[in-house]
């Protein structure tokens, strides 16, 4: 799915802090490893359940086979231990976590043990904010689409950075993540990782308190 019409075509080149190996060119012979970055498309990585629940699933490189990232999350009852997400590499070192609240709509986020203010923008809104440590400004998730399941990551200029994209008929897959450019690397991917599955969470975790609530209101009304 194309970003929306009201977010501006992206300024954000996302350029890497160093210049790119050359060991990486389009000539480098082929490699068992992810592939290599491009600086000027959109990078898409893809999220896939382990098992049939969304409670552990694998975030892969574009290639499908390459895994990035692992999250992992326990029931998020009120009894449950916390956190209750928590986001690790490859090699198995925790990047981040996310701690929810049933009784309010703050979440509780840490990256690389820092903790991240994640601010919902008010209860009628399908937003929450940050200040973005590896982008150095201001950062928002909100909703797309009438059910919500779509999300994108803008900044204050209503420039994209980031989305989401639900995989809302798929058995096996959950959705896919579309970084702007494959120059978003290291830390800012982590941030976009991190503060990105806390927000499908959280909007999971809402979706399913207002189909119990909605359940609850009719089962009062027949009665």
């Amino acid at each position: 799915m194309a970003p929306s019409e009201k977010h501006q075509a992206p300024s954000y080149t996302g350029a890497p802090t160093s210049a790119p190996d050359p060991s990486m060119s389009k000539t480098a012979p082929p490699s068992s490893g992810p592939p290599a970055p491009d600086y000027n498309t959109p990078r898409i990585l893809h999220i896939y359940k382990d098992g049939l629940s969304n409670r552990h699933i694998t975030i892969t490189d574009m290639d499908k086979s390459h895994p990035l990232y692992k999250m992992d999350q326990n029931t998020g009852s009120m009894f449950s231990s916390k956190p209750h997400m928590t986001i690790t590499s490859a090699s198995g070192s925790t990047i981040g976590t996310a701690t929810f609240h049933n009784w309010s709509r703050g979440i509780d986020l840490e990256l690389h043990n820092q903790a991240i203010a994640f601010e919902s923008e008010g209860m009628f809104t399908r937003a929450y904010a940050y200040q973005s440590p590896a982008f150095g400004e201001r950062l928002r998730w909100e909703c797309e689409g009438f059910w919500g399941g779509d999300l994108v990551l803008v900044n204050g200029r209503k420039e994209w950075i980031a989305r989401f994209d639900a995989s809302m008929f798929s058995m096996s897959k959950t959705g896919k993540i579309q970084v702007i450019n494959g120059g978003i690397m290291g830390a800012a991917l982590d941030e976009i990782i991190v503060t990105g599955c806390a927000m499908v969470e959280e909007q999971r975790r809402r979706r399913k308190a207002n189909a119990a609530a909605a359940g609850g209101g009719a089962a009062a009304g027949g009665g």
